[in-house]
């Protein structure tokens, strides 16, 4: 049985800056987790309502009751906060229940987070966190009552709500009846087109509203009005498509019968303005006035502003669980890969140049340490090609002894018992190739096995294409192309571990549809001593289903056949540039990255351009001390085209 101690979330195909979280600091609830795993519609909800915004029992009834609305409209409610120096993501009814009674609580923004889970504290969320967190966990949807914007005496105290920054640098949709109606509305509108964010109506006016009422006293509009759910989901995915750095602000009007007050928002205004001049004769400054005047509204009020406040955010809670279900029926505009293979810790040995071994002597080298896998560098490499519908899955142990801030989106099952999987390369000091690699590798055949692809199903039935590395069992290939036959996907092996490992994929290779490998690895998969050209086409010939083969041939380039025909490109890199090669290990998993990243965009209409991709990451990898080149970031299309035109030369072989 597998026993499977945490599972590590780190990214979704919803997300555009991707980044690392520990388990030490994340509790994602199993239904929430569930639900990215399988691609269920899911809305974010924030905890400063439940902490700040509403006075008890009401706190803790309106988000109760603003979950049930998300789920009865078909979404998963992810309510977001901090408890005990743990970032919550879906709260439980006992969890919420906790929060919202605690006394003298905190308001969590992002600043405010590292803070907070040092001292395990707990606090409310604000939009900005919650933006923040969600965006992290894969989440493009959040609603909440309304957002913080610019101060009315801004121009005084500078006083900006950090949730305009970060929506401008986090792209999540932010389904709200506005900003607050405390705040200066024309200036946080001028101040959001100036971050880039895209703010809608949703309704048949373009007019913004005023949180409590309609209509805004300056008659200030917003970037269109978008009249429909299916309108909202296209905007939505259009900005996950464009993977913008920034998100959008969906202003929902509260209905007309649940205004605060008829025919304009004159009382109110004169409420807030008093308050606003109370404020600072008491010396109230910062987070502390928004709540001050919205308490002096529900006084002044009657309490007539809590209904309000809760009627509106009820019905931005049904409006963004509607999004959300229209949202995940449209699919993005690349198609999805799930990688299956290794993650390891690698160690790099380059010896230096001038040495004597005696026995028990030290030898003098340079170290590197980073993690690695064949499956790990090619999703690394495609994550910074900037290419967002890709995942690893894969496993670990328990004990880790690399830390680092990993942004590859990777999903981890963690086994109690297991160390996680190491590999060492010894490297030539002159020519930076591998003589010799040690591997403890087991883990992967122990515990990635046909139990564990059920458990991670669902993820295999939503990817487009499935690529694997050879450190995978024989039995759990089988199994696996097994599921990719079933469910009609796009199969692709990647060899990994030399040639004994490659032939590990001989006897299915009538399923694969692509195929990389070096010669070596070719060499021993196709068990033959005829050319490799021949061995090529005869391979194409008994296996109807490979689309393409890539060999890479070190400094010859690359051999492939696509659709039975035989190209052989020449590499990027000139003679002149040989002399600064820094590192050869990563080459070839950059060049099947780089192939990958335009295959999932066109399949095989175009495969010159997914070539010249390659050649262009195994270039700039060949020139980096790292195993996978961070330059591989500038790579765009304009990049590719010209590669096309100016640098790409091959031949084609006829057989």
């Amino acid at each position: 049985m597998l026993n499977v101690h945490r599972l590590l979330l780190l990214s979704s195909f919803h997300c555009r800056h991707i980044r690392y979280f520990s388990t030490h600091t994340f509790d994602i609830n199993p239904e929430v987790k569930l639900a990215l795993n399988e691609h269920r519609p899911i809305v974010a909800c924030e905890t400063a309502i439940l902490t700040h915004g509403l006075p008890r029992p009401s706190n803790i009834e309106t988000c109760l009751h603003i979950e049930k609305i998300i789920r009865e409209y078909g979404s998963i409610p992810a309510t977001i906060a901090i408890l005990n120096g743990r970032i919550k993501v879906g709260l439980t009814q006992n969890e919420l229940e906790q929060l919202g009674t605690l006394n003298n609580i905190e308001k969590a923004s992002r600043r405010d987070l590292p803070y907070l889970i040092s001292r395990q504290a707990s606090a409310g969320t604000t939009v900005a966190a919650t933006m923040l967190i969600a965006h992290i966990c894969g989440i493009p949807l959040f609603a909440t009552g309304g957002i913080g914007g610019v101060h009315r005496d801004s121009i005084i105290t500078g006083d900006i709500s950090s949730d305009l920054d970060e929506l401008g640098r986090t792209p999540v949709c932010v389904i709200s009846s506005g900003v607050k109606s405390i705040l200066d509305i024309p200036k946080t509108l001028e101040y959001l087109e100036t971050k880039g964010v895209g703010v809608y109506t949703f309704g048949d006016t373009d007019e913004f509203p005023n949180f409590f009422t309609r209509t805004n006293e300056y008659r200030s509009r917003s970037c269109a009005a978008i009249r429909s759910i299916d309108e909202a989901a296209r905007l939505v995915r259009s900005m996950i498509d464009l993977k913008l750095d920034s998100g959008l602000l969906l202003a929902v009007p509260i209905d007309k019968e649940d205004e605060l007050e008829e025919g304009g928002g004159e009382k109110i205004e004169a409420i807030i303005r008093e308050s606003l001049e109370r404020a600072t004769k008491e010396k109230i400054t910062g987070n502390k006035v928004t709540p001050f005047v919205l308490s002096e509204i529900r006084r002044q009020t009657g309490n007539k502003s809590i209904k309000t406040n809760q009627k509106l955010i009820y019905k931005n809670a049904r409006i963004a669980s509607q999004i959300a279900v229209a949202l995940s029926s449209i699919k993005s505009n690349s198609s999805s890969l799930i990688i299956i293979g290794a993650r390891n810790i690698d160690l790099h040995i380059q010896l230096n140049a001038d040495f004597t071994p005696h026995n028990s002597s030290t030898i003098p080298c340079r170290l590197r340490q980073n993690l690695g896998g064949v499956a790990y560098n090619v999703t690394h490499a495609l994550h910074l090609l900037r290419n967002h519908s890709i995942r690893l899955l894969t496993v670990s142990g328990t004990s880790n002894l690399l830390t680092t801030n990993d942004s590859t989106p990777t999903l981890i099952h963690e086994i109690e018992g297991e160390s996680t999987a190491s590999y060492i390369s010894l490297l030539d000091s002159k020519t930076n190739e591998l003589i010799c690699g040690f591997g403890d590798m087991d883990i992967y055949e122990r515990q990635i096995t046909p139990s564990f692809l059920d458990k991670n199903l669902s993820i295999l039935i939503n990817s487009q294409w499935i690529m694997f590395d050879a450190n995978l069992s024989q039995l759990t290939m089988k199994y696996l192309i097994d599921i990719g036959n079933k469910y009609k996907k796009y199969l692709v092996f990647i060899s990994a571990g030399g040639p004994n490992k490659a032939r590990r994929i001989n006897s299915y290779l009538k399923d694969i549809h692509v195929l990389f490998c070096n010669r070596l690895e070719f060499q021993a998969i196709t068990e033959s001593s005829s050319s490799i050209e021949f061995n090529l086409k005869n391979l194409f010939k008994k296996n109807s289903n490979l689309k393409l083969i890539c060999i890479t041939m070190g400094s010859d380039g690359v051999l492939i056949c696509i659709n039975g025909k035989l190209k052989k490109y020449q590499a990027l890199i000139t003679d002149k540039e040989q002399q600064n090669i820094k590192n050869v290990t990563g080459a070839g998993d950059s060049f099947a990255a780089g192939v990958m990243n335009q295959l999932l965009k066109t399949n095989f209409n175009n495969i010159d351009r997914a070539i010249a991709c390659g050649l262009l990451s195994a270039k700039f990898t060949l020139q980096s001390a790292n195993t996978i080149s961070e330059q591989l970031k500038i790579i765009d299309d304009i990049m590719i085209d010209e590669i096309c035109l100016k640098e790409l030369k091959y031949e084609i072989i006829d057989m």
